[in-house]
């Protein structure tokens, strides 16, 4: 029986309880006296294994001839034992997925700098929606031709291909540069509210904010749902209120 002991102690049984219980299964019922000698312990040793094993329902003891007797319950109750720990066990990991869960909500940010880091930005906008995908561009640019430059190669060809709708805040200076799209609903800050020559863009696109800043060369993408929910309602807020 002693082969068994890990199943009790993967349970929380102490070893030494194991085999008293276990000793108590395939011997039967025993006084403490007996429980001595056949697990070869001191008394002492058995009172303090007994509670526990008794508190587990894993022993019963019972009065006959007015001594204790102690003897061992059912397999079965190393089985509700079992599924009772694999009942604790699910409860913690569901725990722990909600913790990850909440983990996993928080925005993640990518801080890069230098030109390609800007080519990156246009190329996970084609690269990550999907076909009839929308995005949204809030852009500033001081010149059309620079802020071009920055484009991956294949990135008009892959946007074409999956046919993105895109909407597009701009300045009037800035719309004047670009040509009329079929694929792109584009309206223009008025010159008499702000120039609006910033140099930066911010596009919104799956659950991804993009900043760019053309003057220092440097890009930030914030994903999160949340945030780019809340920042695509802005922009409807803000182009609507451009359109009346």
């Amino acid at each position: 029986m002693k082969k068994y002991s890990s199943l009790l102690v993967s349970l929380g049984i102490p070893e030494r309880s194991a085999e008293v219980y276990f000793c108590l299964l395939e011997q039967g019922d025993q006084s403490i006296a007996e429980l001595c000698l056949s697990t070869d312990s001191h008394r002492m040793e058995i009172y303090r294994q007994l509670p526990l094993l008794i508190e587990s329902w894993l022993v019963l003891e019972r009065l006959k001839w007015k001594r204790k007797f102690y003897s061992a319950a059912s397999p079965q109750v190393i089985r509700d034992l079992y599924n009772e720990k694999q009942e604790d066990n699910e409860s913690h990991i569901e725990k722990l997925m909600e913790q990850y869960s909440y983990r996993d909500k928080k925005p993640r940010v990518i801080y890069q700098e230098w030109k390609k880091w800007i080519s990156y930005v246009f190329a996970d906008i084609v690269n990550s929606l999907s076909k009839w995908d929308v995005f949204y561009r809030i852009s500033s640019e001081r010149d059309t031709s620079i802020a071009n430059s920055y484009l991956p190669k294949d990135y008009r060809k892959k946007r074409d291909k999956k046919q993105l709708e895109r909407y597009v805040i701009t300045s009037e200076s800035g719309a004047k540069k670009k040509a009329p799209r079929l694929e792109r609903e584009l309206i223009t800050i008025p010159k008499d509210l702000d120039e609006f020559e910033d140099n930066i863009s911010l596009t919104l696109y799956g659950n991804k904010i993009a900043y760019i800043d053309f003057t220092t060369n440097t890009s930030i993408i914030i994903e999160q749902k949340e945030l780019a929910d809340f920042h695509k309602k802005m922009f409807r807020i803000m182009y609507m209120s451009l359109r009346k």
